[in-house]
């Protein structure tokens, strides 16, 4: 058969089923039909009997409601988008970064929303390309990711109306929208006890010449006073320039070369690229790991696993922060739940993996243990 100038099987082509007909079918109103495909719609009172017959026709005849008069009605695109600054090393392939993704994409195709990931600077609002979809308002809300985030940049998204939740604390941004992080310090606590524990009190960190990481920095030294007493457990903060990655390998080395040995840290704790670029680096000056220095990785990934020795890491369970961030975006967005800085979850629990980069007391040989 010819329809609208197209050839069409007529032993496969069926009309598309509308909502009408299926009023037509059960003997109802289109609205009672359109209560029962949106549970949300609470206007009409339907009985029990009346919505199994909508039901067992829109079952039957397997009826999928049209994306796009759904999307007029409810103002929402069935779309999440996912930004990562495009300072972060290694971008998508970022073990990090790629697992709070993985908890977000879980969270969409559970609730039934598409999953769009792209990469901006976030970090200098001069730079800044505001996304074309975001401004077109063809994406319901955004999860933010990736170091630094500038609040005038998050200022940009909120003046188009786009809802936010951001993954990490960082204190530029979690005045504004809600942020959904690990327990920082407390992790970081781990790494001291750790290290502690195996003879180590002179204890460096590599840090970023950030706001968000000197607050950390100086909540962990307080921290770890408290706990080990004034003077008994030495923790000294090292900054290098540039981003916290594989560059920053080199420079936090150097630094800890500098030093007379006796001043020299005894472990150095930094994230997975700054540890395996580190220790690319001692073993290049004739150092061994880790019988001249231990060092320690905040973030656990295949890097470390894999890395001779293995790093002793922090575990964060980044697959579960993307997965709150994401619904509870969603739950925003289809309940009108807050989402205010003060739904913020900053707290969630590391766990600890214990590996060789860190197990001789300082001084020790391989055999003395």
């Amino acid at each position: 058969m010819k329809k609208d100038g197209l050839i069409i099987d007529k032993d496969h082509w069926r009309p598309r089923l509308t909502m009408s007909e299926i009023a037509r079918r059960v003997g109802v109103s289109r609205a009672a039909v359109s209560a029962v495909l949106n549970p949300n719609y609470k206007t009409i009172k339907i009985s029990p009997e009346t919505r199994a017959k909508i039901q067992k026709v829109l079952d039957t005849t397997q009826y999928v409601p049209n994306a796009i008069g759904q999307s007029l009605k409810s103002r929402r695109t069935g779309h999440i988008g996912f930004i990562l600054a495009d300072t972060i090393a290694d971008g998508w392939s970022n073990a990090y970064f790629a697992k709070i993704l993985s908890g977000v994409e879980t969270i969409c195709h559970q609730r039934g929303y598409s999953l769009n990931i792209s990469r901006y600077n976030l970090s200098n609002i001069d730079s800044f390309v505001f996304p074309k979809r975001v401004g077109q308002r063809s994406m319901d809300g955004l999860v933010l990711a990736g170091g630094l985030i500038q609040a005038a940049v998050v200022d940009r998204f909120k003046t188009f109306g786009i809802p936010c939740v951001c993954v990490g604390d960082d204190l530029e941004v979690a005045e504004m929208i809600p942020t959904i992080s690990c327990d920082m310090v407390g992790a970081l606590l781990q790494c001291v006890a750790h290290a502690a524990e195996r003879g180590h009190w002179r204890i460096a960190f590599c840090v970023q010449a950030t706001r968000r990481s000197r607050e950390v920095a100086g909540q962990l030294v307080a921290r770890a006073r408290a706990l080990y007493g004034s003077g008994a457990c030495e923790i000294a903060l090292m900054t290098t320039p540039g981003e916290a990655d594989y560059s920053a390998g080199g420079p936090l080395v150097d630094q800890w070369a500098s030093l007379a040995e006796d001043r020299r840290a005894t472990c150095l704790v930094g994230n997975d690229q700054v540890m395996v670029s580190a220790l690319k680096e001692l073993s290049r000056r004739g150092f061994r790991c880790p019988r001249d220095v231990g060092l320690i990785s905040t973030v656990d990934s295949k890097l470390c696993e894999y890395s001779d020795p293995g790093l002793t890491s922090s575990r964060p369970d980044l697959a579960k922060l993307g997965e709150t961030a994401a619904g509870l975006l969603i739950d925003h967005l289809e309940e009108g739940m807050d989402l205010s800085p003060k739904m913020s979850r900053n707290d969630f629990p590391v766990s600890f993996v214990v590996r060789e980069s860190c197990n001789l007391w300082p001084g020790k040989t391989d055999g003395e243990g």
